[in-house]
């Protein structure tokens, strides 16, 4: 099957990037992975597993959560978060005018992709005049030395055998304020380093959830050295380093080269060193453009396709009320 847009990806810059295909009347497609998950999805999905908490906290609630506060209770309630998030988002892509299929693509060609999926016997192949890379990044530990107490990334944190007494998370966005916010209210004493402005809402609910938040170190209690975390009086959980996820695309097979860290080398218009073949969202390095907001990155990319501004085009009502439910 041919499409005119295949969006490979669950990041915001990638679900912003199938909206505005859909509504230019574009034949589109998105491949979502089946785990793989963005960053951006479960930091969604982690505001509203927090909020609903928040909204039903009484005594017995925090009791329960407190007597079973495991990293495995931890990750059964953001898996099923995450899926209700995924299930929502699908749903409203559909109902756009979107196909979805879930998969592990790889590219044949610039303009063929191979998807396999557990729910298939067979891989699925898919033709499409433009692909637009947007599959978000995972989160890993920096190189540190050794340290008074662990300093680790949050898979390391999923995957221990209890949770720590005391907590710092550093960085992250939406998806680090998330993670506090939870694992505060599993009765950790939480504290977090965030660049977000005061009085944002992710701020604000983080704050409600009982964490200490500030914008530097040193406001949190983390001693600071050389613009380092070297020894800190609570387990360390540093969420800033963004890796992105490109390798298992094949992307050696259309001479795309991504850097160490996953990340794609992106003209202004967001197109790679392969025509057709764009990156957005978190993924793209090596350009200015990155510090613009996900739904105009994903505007230049349809700029770029169409060789000019898009033309306003009537939807439906059915369409219309969709895109912007």
């Amino acid at each position: 099957m041919r499409y005119d847009i295949a969006v490979i990806g669950n990041d915001q810059a990638a679900f912003e990037t199938l909206s505005l295909a859909v509504c230019a009347g574009k034949r589109t497609l998105a491949v979502l992975p089946e785990m793989r998950h963005s960053s951006w999805i479960i930091g969604q999905a982690l505001r509203r597993l927090v909020s609903g908490l928040l909204v039903d906290r009484t005594a017995s609630r925090d009791n329960l959560l407190r007597s079973r506060a495991t990293p495995r209770l931890l990750r059964a309630l953001m898996s099923r978060s995450v899926i209700r998030e995924l299930s929502d988002l699908t749903g409203s892509l559909q109902r756009q005018g979107a196909e979805v299929v879930f998969g592990e693509p790889r590219f044949a060609s610039a303009n063929e992709l191979t998807v396999f999926s557990s729910q298939r016997s067979e891989p699925l192949m898919v033709s499409a005049e433009n692909v637009v890379v947007g599959t978000g990044v995972c989160r890993g530990p920096l190189n540190r030395p050794a340290a008074t107490r662990p300093f680790y990334g949050p898979e390391q944190l999923f995957a221990a055998t209890s949770l720590p007494g005391a907590l710092c998370i550093v960085g992250g966005g939406h998806f680090g304020a998330g993670l506090a916010a939870l694992v505060s209210l599993f009765g950790v004493d939480t504290r977090h380093v965030s660049r977000e402005e005061s009085g944002s809402a992710v701020l604000e609910l983080t704050t409600e959830a009982g964490v200490i938040v500030g914008r530097h170190p040193s406001e949190v209690g983390l001693s600071l050295a050389d613009n380092d975390l070297p020894r800190a009086a609570r387990d360390v959980v540093d969420c800033r380093r963004c890796t992105g996820f490109t390798r298992h695309l094949g992307l050696e097979t259309i001479s795309v080269e991504p850097d160490e860290n996953g990340q794609l080398w992106c003209a202004s218009s967001f197109e790679t060193w392969c025509a057709g073949v764009f990156g957005v969202g978190d993924v793209v390095g090596f350009s200015p453009e990155t510090a613009l907001q996900p739904a105009s990155q994903a505007q230049r990319v349809l700029n770029r396709i169409q060789g000019g501004l898009m033309r306003p085009r009537m939807l439906d009502s059915g369409r219309r009320n969709a895109r912007y439910a």
